[in-house]
């Protein structure tokens, strides 16, 4: 058993990858075999996520416009929450994500670069909120899309708009002016994911950088889930686990993003990392704590084991015990 794995106490890794998910299998395969995107096992199974019977339900399921559902004024919020979810299971880029992409870009993308989702009737700065814009840059970066000039604006406006303490604001209308721990991890996690690209300027290299280090440090300073006093009583969300998070977050996931910023045992993460730890099983499998959009019966069901929440654990634990 590898050095990083001696936290667990089993190796769930044949589990994770299984042919029946390719998905997992796909991810797997590169976050803890460390396998290239060109590698005939990564290959095959990217290609098998086409099978993949979430994926197919969720393609079948789009309109010829790109939007999915018929019944919200927002609908570019509900195509988000669509991509966030084929990102989620590995999806490759299809005509049908190109178009609800492009009927974001048209509804949703501000000047500033900003990603509103206000409803078409209502002020589209009453709902800029950094996590949207975050959650966006992840999965066009993700299809594809990181030299296109609407990403730089996008990328822009959360540089221009991170806090002195490290982090982002919850909304632009919001009264306290804190960084929103939510709205910190998708940032953050938008930013360790950015392709730079061909020809990249060195100061926003050292503006991205410098913008994560300031995050993680907040995450640090504050006890990775601990929300300044003024937010009131603490969520219980940050202990429940499940994936995919759309615009929430855990401690499992704020875990993975501070891992190459710590040591495994710095002091900061002690609390969190034992709570992790405590919720792995005997064959070292976690199970589904939360589920996003249960209606949909895509993800898996509360209660069972969980082969995301076990893949993000180790991938977490591989960072951290570097």
């Amino acid at each position: 058993m590898k050095d990083w794995k001696r936290v667990l106490n089993a190796d769930p890794t044949d589990w994770l990858l299984e042919e029946s998910n390719p998905s997992v299998r796909y991810l797997a395969l590169q976050w803890l075999l460390d396998k290239a995107p060109d590698d005939p096992e990564v290959v095959a199974a990217r290609k098998a996520i086409w099978t993949y019977e979430p994926v197919v339900k969720l393609l079948d399921a789009q309109r010829p416009d790109g939007r999915w559902r018929r019944d919200r004024k927002e609908a570019y919020h509900t195509i988000h929450y669509f991509l966030i979810a084929l990102e989620h299971f590995g999806c490759p880029r299809t005509e049908g994500i190109e178009r609800a992409i492009e009927y974001q870009f048209k509804m949703a993308l501000l000047e500033d670069g900003a990603f509103t989702c206000s409803p078409f009737h209502e002020d589209p700065r009453r709902q800029v909120i950094p996590c949207y814009t975050a959650c966006a840059l992840h999965y066009l970066c993700f299809w594809g899309y990181r030299d296109d000039p609407r990403v730089e604006r996008m990328l822009g406006y959360l540089l221009r708009t991170q806090l002195p303490e490290g982090g982002w604001l919850c909304s632009e209308r919001v009264k306290k002016r804190h960084s929103c721990f939510w709205a910190t991890a998708k940032v953050l996690k938008a930013f360790q994911e950015l392709p730079f690209p061909d020809k990249p300027s060195e100061r926003q290299n050292e503006e991205v950088n410098g913008a994560m280090r300031r995050a993680a440090d907040l995450f640090l300073r504050s006890g990775l889930y601990k929300h300044h006093r003024e937010f009131g009583k603490r969520s219980e969300g940050w202990f429940r686990f499940g994936y995919p998070l759309m615009g929430v977050t855990s401690i499992l996931e704020v875990l993975e993003l501070i891992a190459p910023y710590v040591q495994s045992d710095d002091p900061r993460i002690q609390e969190g990392l034992e709570l992790v730890l405590s919720k792995q099983r005997e064959d070292s499998r976690w199970l589904v704590e939360s589920e996003r959009w249960a209606d949909l019966g895509l993800f898996e069901p509360i209660g069972q084991p969980s082969k995301y929440v076990t893949l993000h654990a180790m991938r977490m634990l591989k960072r951290l015990y570097k």
